[in-house]
């Protein structure tokens, strides 16, 4: 079946190869010209990268290993040492013989000479402390921890590595204190491991290459980046971790935050901890990809010359045919203007000028079409305008007569002449925000952002529109986050917009139902490694909602359903969200309800 599998693909490849070669006759001539000068040149380089990055990685790896059995014979060496003296201590009967004092005395001595011991302290065999270098710890009761539980057994403890309170890292170490076969007590010191972070610390490869120091259960000890040690980062997940627990040494490859790294570890004897050498693969094996790149610039270099030597040959055969193709695609990019020409008197040439009688044929019709459409979309706009305006001059003119006849007569309560003058006014406040409406179409408002609270325009418009719900029997409900949200925002043109949607919304609900206005934060992708913070608002009513075909449709400037709307509300309500670098989208069910969801961004969180 596999091999079946193969043949096919092979075939295929075949095929697709010689429909590449019968294309174009300029591509089978300087793919020719190209293979026989630049293939001997690419085997040859394809044989010296591979024994390039063979003789490399060999040396790297051997570097890197052997860096990490050096390190850990130096750790254990160092920690050899403190379980040498407090063992000879211990298998001394002197120190079971001495009084408390001369006690006191031996081991702030042994402290003070040898500054890798943190604290001494001996503990009797019912775990209190008799003596300890660590003043005020006198008498404490050890009876229960796992060191005194080992050592009063007659075995060596070694604890797992802990921190004092000023964040120092010690071990825990003790020995039982025999006499005649019997434990009468146990001597236990901490040993300071600074001096094993520092050891690690001057572990350097390159500039990327460091060293770390793991436990026996993968937590790492000793790190260049301390944070690692003070959260205990755990790499008992890695292969190489598994390796050092059967007591292994040797290299491998992992991937840490994205980027591929070699590690080179070795086991330190009888603690059961290992050593990790790690330094990036990219810079391990620079000397390699230079000399990689190198090659790859020769074998380019040379196919570059060869292929302009073969285009240069090809040129004086195909060029006729290169220009009417590259001719033939300006018209179809629709670059009417472009024109072949070709210094020929022959078949070609003739098909040129047809071409170019062509295109000036179609850019005649393409100029008529234009001006159709200009026309066409001049006669909506002042089918709109005049229908918009018309209905509020009517009434103004009637109001006016109206006003003309009373104004004169003592028998007309003012007021009432006053109520002509509003309904004046209120019929050119209205014109005025048809033709506000008209330039924000023409030319989008600027925005006038500044630190707003978004909780803060919801209840401006949910509270202007609260007595017209309750008064048709719609229900409003708020569901806001629970923290202050704020952002760059213009205050009014936020504020149009959730009019909008809200009188929308209502307007959807003659019956009565119910508005739910939520708010929450999400994150949204701004790249590959970041994201920013939105506040999504949605309003949701339980009204008729939109029927499918026509959703799409409902933020095109003048669409409308309603029978006196403008088809301008949602048009505009998306201009201003994407002016504040936001999102608005509509989700709707036939009698079911409509959802309206706003995105915008806020600021960072503090």
């Amino acid at each position: 079946m596999k091999k079946r599998h193969l043949k096919t693909r092979l075939r295929l490849l075949k095929r697709a190869f010689r429909r590449f070669l019968s294309g174009k006759i300029s591509r089978r001539l300087i793919f020719s010209y190209v293979g026989l000068g630049v293939l001997p040149i690419v085997v040859v380089s394809v044989f010296l990268i591979s024994l390039t990055q063979t003789t490399v990685q060999t040396y790297i790896y051997q570097r890197n290993l052997e860096t990490a059995r050096r390190a850990s014979n130096e750790i254990f060496l160092f920690i050899q040492s403190p379980l040498t003296i407090l063992n000879t201590i211990a298998y001394t009967r002197d120190i079971l013989e001495m009084e408390k004092f001369s006690q006191s005395r031996l081991i702030n001595r042994i402290k003070e000479e040898n500054s890798i011991f943190h604290k001494i302290f001996i503990v009797d065999d019912r775990g209190i402390v008799q003596v300890t270098t660590s003043f005020g710890e006198e008498q404490m009761d050890f009876s229960q921890e796992p060191f005194f539980q080992t050592a009063i057994q007659g075995k060596e403890f070694l604890s797992d590595v802990y921190f004092t309170p000023s964040r120092f890292p010690v071990l825990l170490i003790a020995e039982p204190l025999v006499r005649f076969d019997q434990v009468l007590g146990v001597l236990a010191a901490e040993i300071d491991l600074k001096n094993i972070w520092d050891l690690v610390d001057n572990i350097t490869i390159g500039k990327t290459g460091n060293a770390f120091l793991l436990s026996n259960n993968g937590i790492v000890i000793a790190h260049k980046e301390k944070e690692k040690v003070l959260e205990k980062e755990d790499y008992s997940g890695f292969e190489f971790f598994r390796q050092l627990q059967q007591g292994l040494e040797g290299i491998t490859h992992y991937t840490m935050d994205g980027e591929t790294m070699i590690a080179a570890y070795a086991p330190i004897p009888k603690l059961g901890w290992g050593i990790v050498i790690q330094q990036s693969q990219q810079e391990a094996f620079t000397l390699a990809f230079q000399m990689q790149k190198r090659v790859i610039f020769f074998v380019v270099l040379t196919t570059v010359i060869a292929m302009i030597l073969a285009y240069l040959a090809v040129q004086r055969l195909t060029s006729p045919l290169v220009e009417l193709v590259r001719g033939v695609r300006e018209y179809a990019s629709g670059n009417l203007n472009h024109r072949i020409r070709l210094k020929r008197q022959d078949e070609l040439a003739e098909l040129a000028q047809e071409f170019n009688s062509m295109a000036r044929s179609l850019q005649q019709n393409q100029k008529e079409l234009q001006r159709m459409e200009r026309l066409a979309a001049l006669s909506r706009f002042a089918s709109l305008v005049s229908h918009e305006i018309r209905n509020p001059l009517n009434s103004m003119n009637i109001n006016m007569q109206i006003l003309k006849k009373l104004i004169n007569r003592a028998d007309v309560p003012p007021d009432r002449k006053v109520k002509y003058l509003n309904v004046l006014s209120s019929e050119i406040s209205r014109i005025n925000d048809l033709v506000t409406n008209f330039l924000v179409i023409a030319r989008p408002p600027e925005l006038n952002l500044i630190r707003t609270d978004i909780h803060r325009v919801l209840e401006e418009v949910l509270l202007l529109q609260e007595a017209r719900a309750n008064a048709e029997g719609i229900t409003i409900r708020r569901r806001y986050a629970n923290s202050d949200i704020t952002g760059m925002f213009d205050h009014n043109q936020l504020k149009q917009v959730f009019h909008n949607i809200v009188v929308n919304a209502l307007e959807a609900m003659p019956n009565g139902g119910e508005l739910t206005v939520r708010t929450e934060i999400i994150q949204r992708d701004k790249s590959s490694d970041q994201s920013q913070r939105y506040v999504r608002i949605t309003f949701q009513d339980t009204g008729r909602g939109i029927p499918p075909e026509i959703i799409k449709e409902v933020f095109e400037f003048y669409y409308t359903t309603k029978k006196t709307g403008t088809g301008l509300g949602l048009a505009i309500a998306k201009q201003i969200i994407e002016g504040h670098q936001g999102f608005i989208y509509i989700n709707s069910w036939p009698e079911k309800g409509t959802k309206v969801f706003i995105e915008l961004p806020i600021d960072s969180q503090r």
